[in-house]
Parts: structure tokens; sequence; C-alpha cells
């Protein structure tokens, strides 16, 4: 049975309506049903890649309205986690996992975790034909021109040897664990949390995982050491620059910078533009705050003064947060944060009348002691001078 089949009756609930079209189906299935499960074949996993890239095959321009997303996306949940079908190799002994990331920075669209392994024992095995089973040319993508990129992720869809994992955080996530009351989701955590929950998968999917090449967040160190807390009988290489060394690694780096850049040029907004004549420029170059284009975006594109940009924007970035509150944002009082405040407050107030009352107890009948040249001259403290 397909995804198309299995997903029909699931859709319109996931989604709020089913269209019938098969990468509404494919899409459906990565947020909810499939959500880190394995595909069937190859073709299905190709297919539901290119779903979420807005492309129905290679030789297709990524388009906006072949890119879909469930329009309630934005407002609760993770995002999606894509598994492709898992090559019979990679249930053998001697699998290696590259993992890296794109996004990280940017103050637009989404960040997106990749995964690429296989067998290592095929790392210098040949077809019938005298060419490496394996690829060749995987390299830090960001170094890489786009073609070259594209290029690469197409082989690496075509190789029944390569499987490959993504975790797809979109800026709505981001935004709402960083912003969130009482105990802050900094982005390391999430990046780590993504690795964390791509090896997961992907060992429950059967893989026999022996090594993960992870292109360090944060402290290298500190990285390794709860990795390894998490999964005791795995081999962890964790390093800066994991992506130009090794080729699992660099083959992630692929996967999530093509499929990052194709998700944002074919961004679905789930805000209802059509009803307010309102048109979202999709001029906004590289996302990133230094970009021109994107500051550019970001000012033009400010049209509310409460919910200020589409859902394409991480609001809890510094230059976001800075140009609501220098331009034309309306502040909010919230009842609930008040009363947050004020009990605070009175917490505060109470801690001290404790304190203070503890103080006084312990100092109670306790006599000071004087200082040795008064007690020598028997001077004595007096309250009246007549």
């Amino acid at each position: 049975m397909t995804i198309s089949e299995t997903t029909s009756t699931s859709t319109s609930a996931d989604t709020g309506a089913n269209t019938g079209n098969d990468d509404d189906n494919y899409i459906a299935a990565i947020y909810s049903s499939k959500r880190g499960v394995p595909f069937d074949s190859r073709e299905e996993s190709v297919k539901a890649m290119r779903a979420l890239m807005g492309q129905q095959d290679s030789n297709d321009t990524p388009t906006v309205t072949q890119s879909q997303r469930p329009p309630l996306s934005n407002v609760h949940g993770q995002g999606p986690m894509f598994l492709s079908d898992i090559p019979k190799s990679a249930r053998r002994p001697g699998v290696c996992v590259g993992i890296d990331e794109a996004g990280r920075g940017s103050v637009l669209g989404p960040m997106v975790y990749g995964a690429a392994f296989w067998n290592s024992s095929l790392d210098n095995n040949k077809d019938d034909k005298g060419k490496g089973i394996i690829p060749k040319g995987f390299h830090d993508s960001k170094q890489l021109t786009d073609d070259t990129r594209v290029s690469l992720l197409e082989q690496l869809m075509a190789c029944a040897e390569i499987g490959w994992c993504s975790r797809i955080l979109e800026a709505s996530e981001i935004s709402r664990n960083m912003l969130r009351a009482g105990l802050p989701y900094n982005l390391n955590h999430m990046s780590h949390d993504a690795a964390m929950a791509m090896i997961e998968a992907i060992q429950n999917a059967g893989v026999d995982i022996q090594t993960c090449y992870i292109d360090t967040v944060g402290n290298a160190d500190h990285y390794k050491r709860k990795l390894e807390r998490k999964f005791p009988n795995l081999e962890f290489v964790v390093e800066s620059k994991a992506d130009a060394k090794y080729a699992t690694c660099s083959a992630a780096s692929v996967v999530a910078k093509v499929l990052r850049d194709r998700m944002s040029e074919t961004w679905q907004f789930t805000e209802p533009l059509a009803a307010t004549k309102t048109v979202v420029s999709r001029e906004f170059g590289s996302g990133y705050p230094s970009d021109p284009k994107c500051k550019q975006w970001m000012a033009n594109n400010l049209h509310d003064p409460v919910f200020a940009w589409p859902d394409m924007v991480r609001f809890s970035w510094a230059p976001a947060k800075k140009t609501l509150l220098t331009d034309v944002a309306a502040m909010v009082a919230f009842e609930a944060d008040e009363e947050e405040d004020d009990d605070a407050l009175m917490d505060m107030a109470s801690k001290k009348r404790q304190q203070a009352q503890m103080s006084a107890f312990l100092k109670k009948g306790k006599k000071d002691r004087r200082m040795p040249f008064f007690e020598e001259r028997n001077l004595e403290t007096v309250s009246d001078l007549f």
C-alpha cells in the first residue's frame, strides 16, 4: 500500500483538508504518521523529498504552488522529521552516520538538520562498470555551488546504498521554544535534541550504527559526553568543521543545505494574506541578518503592529526583537504576566520579612561584646548627660 493510499483518510484531520494530491499526502505523513518512520521504498522516499522541496522530478524547478505544508504547523508541535527507506547493507554492522545543519544563524526560514548514512565497507567498492558505489565529491556544502549541491543530492537519492534523514525546525518552532516563559529552550539544546532524535529514529529503523560524525554545536567535548550518555554503545566523532573532513558528514551537509534552500524558496505562508490583499515578496536573499536583501525584506514586510511579520521570521532573534521595539510594534500588557510580576514582588517582600525575623531571633538575648578599652576603665553607656 502506498503513502497516497494509507494517508488519504488522515490527511483531512492533519491538514484541515484533503485535496487528493499525492504531494499533500506525503507532507501530511512526514508531519504525522511517517514522522521519523522510514519509507517503504526508494521511490516513495524520493517523491516525499521532492514534495518537501516543491518539485515533481529532478528537472522540475521548485514552485510555490507545488510546495505544501499543513496550515496549522506553525501553531503547535514540532516540525517534520523525514527518514528515507533503509538500505539492506545498512542493517549490517559497520554503518557510519554523518550529521550537519543548515540555516542556524538565519533570521528567516527553517533550520534543517540532515543526516546521511551508509555501510563503511562500501567506501572503496565499485560497481560492474568500475564506478564507485558511493558517489565521490561530497564536501562541506557551504563551499560548493548550488548546482553542485543539487547534483550531489540527486546522486545521493539515486544510490540505493545510502539512507538519509532530516529534522526540520521551522521558524515558529524556534521562536516558541526560545521565548517560552520559565525555562527558555535555546538553539544549542534544540540542535542537540534534533541530532539525537535523528540518531534514535535511524537506530529504531534497524540500522546497525557504528560511528557518528557530527559537526559540533557549542563545546565539542561537552556535546560528545552528552551523546555518549544517550547512546553508550555508539562511537562519536564530534568536531568543528567535521562536514569538511568526513564523507558522511559532508553528504549530510548537502541534504540539509539543499532542503533548506528549496523550502525557503517555495515557502507556503499560512497567514490569510489573500484576504488582506498583502503581497509578500520573496526577494529576501540568504535570510541572514547581515544580508542587505534580508534587511530590506524585513523592513518592507512589517505590516502588523501586533503580529508583525509572516511566520517565516524567527521572532526570538535579536535583529527581529530590536526592529519590533524600535519601529512600529504595539506594546501589549498581559494580565498573566502582571500577576506573575506581582507574585514575584510579594515573594521577595515575604523573604525579606522572614530574614529580618530570623536575624532578630538570633540576636535576642545576646549581649553585644564591648571593647576591652571600655571594660578596663569601667566605662558604661549613658543615655542622659544631665
